[in-house]
């Protein structure tokens, strides 16, 4: 009776840790799910990241496909006794396959921040094309980030004077007439003419710096105060040319017009040449875009823009 007796109890016992074995399984096999898919859930698409790194990334959610199979049918089988925590992480693995299954949202800051470039590229590309058309002997290129349009010497200025030419300063002019027709759609403010056929991504401009260069003849100070002077003269004379320059605005609400020095820190053709000293004695006007901090950002920038003034 006694021998009878005792084994009911053993076999409690061996069930009770057969179940507990099986929930240190299942969960550390949720662990590795969970991860794995945290990771997948970080690449969603061949053209946005390396394709060394797709192909791996296809290979590790084959495999995860392949576990979740396995857990599946652990946690879904008749003979296990379910307890709440395996209960649970049956519905955490059915969230999971619904999860994989959907592909992810692209990014929205990633999307707005793409097609900002895109609308700044085809603005100096139409910028540097109206200035090659009505503009004669200005040599004008875009910078390889395409973030500037940077004016060459070519007689703009002369060595170690901070105010431009006679040729210069008439270009000077017209550049700022061609600024003063094609801000309007990038910029907020009084003058604001914001449409979607010129401004697509809905970029709104922060900056429109006016940068003066130097070659690297004179000392670092000398040049600094010569780049910053050189500057100053270029903005003097494009906002008494045109006035309401500065009545483009950004979401700050101050003029997108503004002036820097950077002396010869940052040439763009070797100072080993005459050719080169005289590019670099250049002006360049930097169009820095509005970034959005947060995803809500984005809408107040279109809305801004959009905006019908009362």
């Amino acid at each position: 009776m006694r021998g009878a007796g005792g084994t009911r109890p053993q076999e409690e016992e061996e069930e009770s840790v057969f179940i507990s074995m099986a929930d240190m399984t299942i969960s550390f096999l949720f662990v590795i799910m969970i991860l794995l898919a945290f990771f997948a859930s970080q690449f969603t698409d061949p053209d946005t990241v390396p394709r060394s790194q797709y192909d791996e990334l296809l290979k590790q959610e084959n495999v995860m496909e392949k576990e979740l199979r396995q857990v599946q049918t652990i946690v879904e089988s008749s003979d296990l006794k379910v307890s709440d925590d395996v209960q649970a992480m049956k519905d955490e693995l059915e969230d999971l396959r619904r999860r994989l299954a959907v592909p992810d949202a692209p990014n929205q800051m990633e999307v707005y921040n793409n097609r900002v470039s895109e609308t700044r590229r085809a603005l100096l590309t139409s910028l540097k094309k109206q200035i090659d058309d009505e503009i004669r002997g200005v040599n004008v290129s875009i910078s390889a980030n395409f973030e500037s349009l940077q004016f060459s010497g070519d007689g703009l200025f002369e060595t170690n004077v901070d105010v431009p030419t006679v040729a210069g300063s008439l270009r000077v002019s017209k550049i700022a007439e061609i600024l003063d027709r094609n801000l309007g759609c990038y910029s907020l403010g009084p003058r604001k003419r914001f449409s979607p056929d010129c401004n697509p991504g809905y970029a709104v401009i922060d900056s429109l710096q006016v940068e003066g260069h130097t070659d690297d003849r004179g000392a670092d100070i000398l040049n600094m105060r010569l780049s910053a002077n050189r500057a100053s003269s270029v903005y003097s004379l494009m906002t008494s040319q045109r006035p309401d320059l500065v009545k483009f605005t950004n979401r700050t609400a101050q003029p997108v017009l503004s002036v820097a020095g950077f002396g010869k820190g940052r040439p763009i053709q070797s100072n080993t040449t005459d050719t080169g000293k005289d590019a670099n004695r250049r002006i360049d006007l930097r169009f820095i875009m509005a970034v959005p901090a947060k995803e809500a950002d984005i809408s107040a920038i279109k809305n801004a823009l959009t905006e019908v003034p009362r």
